[in-house]
């Protein structure tokens, strides 16, 4: 078994030319050519479909694999306008390598698909798996924790003067149309890890009902004896902690990974013949 195979669903293999989400509860893992992920999402409303919105996308011959978290103001009904035109702009740009273009294009139309003036933060991420790279975009977004097998340790993601690899975060979507969204792509090998999380996590309280933000999720990651199964550890450590904490709000997180899988010749040859059949789409809901 994966160390990612831990939901409580069955593991859901995407196709090239695939996306994958939605805005349900969800506690699944995703595999993708070169990428493996789980995600976990919990609405604040059980009965409904959440404020977080979350997909998944694969190339036509498995280079490109992308995903998006959102966290747009609003929950239930109010969000699924937006849900649905988020998935529109993710599939369009199924076959795009630039991630600057797919920032640009979701920054100008999220104004025009929000109602009663909403807003959006997200996190943007793409695998390009010939190279082993992440590119990550933020909008307004809590910033993602990366793990490096080399040293064992969690850091926070776009934040280490060290090694000049620093990002920031911009405006959340839907503010203004003219933002410039700068990206980091760095090296992701088997080992690594990538954490995305809404602010559901990073605005949990420890037992003096003290917000613990970014720095106290890297503490819990960094003192658990192994990285495996980092977003169990997670959860059930940030439960532990407060009762509240993940159920005052919607709650979503992404834990990604590098397989080292390689792209078949067989899957090159086809991707002309997959981008005539265009795109298919799997809602989160519906893949049990």
């Amino acid at each position: 078994m994966s160390n990612l195979e831990t939901s409580s669903t069955s593991p859901h293999r995407m196709e090239c030319m695939e996306l994958w989400g939605g805005n349900s509860a969800v506690d699944k893992t995703i595999s993708m050519t070169g990428l493996e992920a789980q995600i976990y999402s919990r609405p604040y409303d059980p009965g409904e479909s959440g404020g977080d919105v979350y997909y998944f996308t694969a190339c036509a011959s498995g280079r490109i694999s992308r995903f998006l978290l959102a966290d747009v103001t609003g929950h239930g009904q109010r969000v699924a306008g937006t849900a649905d035109k988020l998935r529109g702009i993710m599939r369009e740009n199924v076959n795009v390598i630039r991630q600057s273009n797919l920032m640009d294009g979701i920054n100008k139309e999220f104004s025009a698909i929000t109602e009663g003036g909403g807003f959006a933060t997200a996190v943007v991420a793409t695998y390009f798996s010939p190279r082993q790279t992440l590119t990550v975009s933020l909008a307004g977004h809590p910033r993602p924790l990366l793990y490096r097998a080399e040293t064992e340790r969690w850091s926070v993601f776009g934040e280490d003067g060290d090694s000049g690899e620093n990002l920031e975060a911009a405006l959340p979507l839907g503010i203004k149309e003219d933002v410039v969204f700068q990206n980091l792509q760095v090296r992701f090998s088997p080992g690594d890890m990538l954490l995305c999380y809404t602010d559901a996590f990073s605005e949990s309280v420890d037992e003096s009902d003290q917000l613990i933000n970014t720095q106290g999720l890297l503490e819990i990651l960094n003192q658990e004896q192994t990285a495996a199964n980092s977003l169990d550890l997670l959860t059930s450590r940030l439960s532990d902690l407060s009762a509240t904490n993940l159920t005052n709000d919607d709650a979503t997180a992404i834990l990604v990974r590098p397989t080292g899988q390689r792209i078949t010749m067989k899957a090159n040859l086809l991707a002309p013949f997959r981008m005539v059949s265009g795109v298919k789409e799997v809602n989160s809901s519906e893949d049990e």
